[in-house]
């Protein structure tokens, strides 16, 4: 609201504007009686008609007639009677002068333009108190912003002028967790757009492309094998064997490793039944993290989540106070981990929750006058039940059912033999086929499910491989491996079709590797004694057999040598395809960088193979992973045909 001098003002000004108003009405006044005295002016009508008798008295001159004539019209003419009737009533004389042809009146317009001359007011604008504050208020806001603009463009100036900070600012800067978050953050998003292009070949070192295996290739490698990868990190890999290998089943570019304990603090004092984490705690440090914090480079266990897109770097590490000695992905969950130590305990780790497990089993548990629980390293595990239970095995010989809802204690136990060294799940019946230390097989019937309910009772039955005259067919040696077939995506099983738990056909073919050299191709199906055995050209300890899950007859050996052997059963019973020397993975494994374990990826397209403390991975050509008709009736046939298999 205004104030009192702008009233006064305002006042003032309006007096003002009245005075000038009568000022002006008072001339107008003036004017208009000084008009009102001078002579009216002429009528329009008459105006005209006196135009027009001049222009008819100057023709007539022009044409020879009297000049009397035209002057006794002319009074006519200007008469101040209506014009229309005098012209109506005009004489003969000046009609004959209109009619006559040589005196043609042509018709004159003239415009006029009238206007009135007024003195201009002389009014105030008394401009209105809101319009004013308005006008005030749009001037601020303008000044404002170009003191805004001028402050702006001195901050960008300053910002744009290096400074150059203190060094305990830096130090402080580069530790603090908002810079370290940023840094992996971002790296790694860099990373995986380097890596990316070779997403389309799925790896980037093409074979050949290597001066230190060149020599050692054969040449038709390449037949087999388009391209391959070493994933290691120079941080946190270095000295640590790799134990286990999976692949995840719901992000196709990732696969899981698990590592012992670095070489350097492992000796004959070690105390392999240290506990996983003496307590589950907040983790503050992130998985995605590669910053180690005190002492976790030296931590007994390790789990690394890897990348296709960047093989010197993990995507998630995990840590744990005892040594990992084997992992799977969550079946259900994907940001959930699990691992075996050598504890016996079984860990969870979250992606989402840092680096140290979330979860543990009980390191020991009492009920009544058993034991349950692992007290012996943990061998292997596998997932049962559609992803709801897990099975794990001890070297103890003892396997133990667990619910994935509650892994504090297992659900069920039961005792194999004095070790078990192996096992693979059927996946038709859940039956468990276990190996041990000494080479042989036993059975074990899968619990099963009602409502919450186990079967506390497990059916163990070994394998008889000797025949009427006492010779044996089995192992010598401990089984390093089993692999059983993968079940077909939409296949109906039917319970006529299983015998003794296990698939009839070739669907229930399995495999085993020993120390004795051998691998061994089994249908527990038909027979207890082994069908076929495969001997190594090189006389060294086969480690790991995997069955290829999209292809029927062909499986993949790694052997101790380093050396990766491809077969395919319907092509040949006795040769590999990569011939008796197979493929040189690892070179030095003279130096004890042999195989120990492979993987198949689900789709059947890699195989990630380990050696010491590094994980190989291999794209598989077409030849190898795509079948070339029925392949599962023509690899029948040929065991058949061989009298290796009695169908009746």
């Amino acid at each position: 609201m205004a104030d009192a001098p702008t009233r006064a003002q305002r006042a003032a000004a309006l007096d003002e504007k009245r005075r000038r108003l009568e000022d002006l009405k008072k001339r107008r006044n003036l004017r208009d009686e000084d008009t009102s005295k001078q002579k009216p002016a002429a009528n329009l009508d008459e105006y005209i008609d006196g135009l027009l008798s001049a222009s008819a008295a100057g023709m007539l001159s022009a044409s020879g007639e009297e000049p009397g004539q035209v002057q006794q019209a002319s009074p006519r003419a200007t008469s101040t009677e209506s014009a229309n009737r005098e012209k109506a009533d005009a004489s003969p004389q000046l009609t004959n002068i209109a009619t006559t042809p040589q005196a043609t009146l042509q018709k004159q317009i003239e415009v006029f333009t009238i206007s009135t001359q007024t003195v201009p007011d002389e009014f105030i604008d008394i401009p209105d108190v809101e319009e004013e504050e308005a006008v005030e208020r749009s001037e601020k806001q303008h000044v404002d912003q170009r003191n805004g603009a001028s402050e702006a463009a001195e901050a960008d100036e300053l910002e744009r002028q290096p400074v150059v900070l203190p060094i305990e600012s830096v130090r402080k800067d580069v530790a603090s967790e908002a810079f370290v978050s940023f840094i992996n953050t971002a790296s790694k998003k860099v990373e995986r757009m380097l890596g990316a292009p070779m997403m389309d070949d799925l790896l980037a070192d093409y074979v050949g492309a290597s001066d230190r295996n060149k020599e050692q290739k054969s040449s038709d490698e390449s037949r087999f094998i388009s391209s391959r990868q070493i994933f290691e990190c120079a941080n946190w890999t270095p000295g640590r064997d790799v134990t286990d290998i999976d692949w995840s089943l719901l992000h196709r570019d990732l696969f899981l490793s698990t590592h012992q304990m670095p070489t350097s603090t492992t000796g004959g004092n070690a105390f392999m039944g240290s506990t996983a984490v003496s307590s589950v705690s907040f983790n503050e440090t992130s998985s995605s993290s590669m910053t180690p914090r005190t002492g976790e480079l030296q931590s007994d266990g390790l789990a690394l989540i890897w990348s296709l897109t960047m093989p010197s770097r993990p995507e998630h590490i995990f840590t744990c106070g005892s040594p990992v000695t084997c992992g799977r992905f969550h079946p259900t969950e994907p940001t959930l981990v699990i691992g075996g130590c050598e504890s016996g305990q079984i860990v969870v780790w979250d992606t989402r929750a840092g680096r140290l497990p979330v979860q543990k089993s009980s390191l020991m548990s009492v009920v009544g006058a058993s034991i349950k629980g692992h007290t012996h390293p943990i061998g292997f595990m596998d997932a049962i039940e559609g992803g709801l239970g897990l099975v794990t095995s001890s070297s103890d010989g003892r396997v133990n059912y667990w619910s994935l809802a509650n892994l504090r204690e297992p659900a069920d136990s039961v005792q194999i033999s004095d070790s078990v060294s192996c096992f693979a799940i059927v996946p038709e019946s859940e039956v468990l086929l276990v190996g041990d230390d000494f080479g042989s097989l036993y059975t074990v019937q899968s619990s099963s499910q009602s409502t919450n309910q186990r079967s506390s009772r497990k059916q163990v039955r070994k394998l008889e491989t000797m025949d009427t005259a006492g010779n044996n067919f089995g192992h010598y040696g401990m089984v390093n491996s089993l692999s059983t077939k993968a079940l077909k995506k939409g296949a109906a099983i039917r319970v006529a079709a299983l015998s003794k738990g296990f698939l009839r056909g070739s669907g229930g073919l399995t495999l085993s590797c020993s120390v004795d050299w051998t691998v061994k191709l089994w249908a527990p199906a038909y027979s207890e004694t082994p069908l076929l055995s495969m001997v190594s050209h090189s006389y060294d300890y086969m480690s790991d057999v995997k069955w290829c899950p999209t292809h029927p007859s062909v499986f993949a050996t790694a052997s101790s040598n380093g050396t990766l052997g491809l077969w395919n059963l319907t092509k040949s019973l006795e040769e590999p395809l990569t011939g008796p020397e197979g493929i040189v993975i690892e070179p030095d494994a003279m130096s004890g960088r042999g195989l120990n374990k492979l993987r198949w990826s689900s789709d059947g397209r890699r195989i990630a193979v380990s050696s010491g403390d590094q994980v190989h991975v291999l794209n598989m050509t077409e030849e190898v992973i795509r079948p070339k008709g029925d392949e599962d009736t023509r690899l029948m046939n040929q065991l058949v045909a061989r009298g290796l298999l009695n169908r009746q």
